[in-house]
């Protein structure tokens, strides 16, 4: 049962990064905002794949 949970924590994180992802093209290419989003963004990732990788050795 916890397995189907992460899974559909972890579905829904990667749907709000997508999102976030696609919000952030909408601006300047050169912003400060665009940068802080993307890296942000690019950490959230990063720690879904951990969580993933880590659930799935469980």
């Amino acid at each position: 049962m916890a397995g189907l949970e992460v899974e559909s924590y972890l579905s829904q994180a990667r749907a709000a990064a997508s999102a976030a992802s696609y919000d952030a093209q909408k601006l300047s290419e050169d912003s400060i905002e665009r940068q802080a989003i993307h890296n942000l963004v690019t950490a959230v990732e990063a720690l879904i794949a951990a969580i993933d990788e880590s659930a799935s050795e469980g």
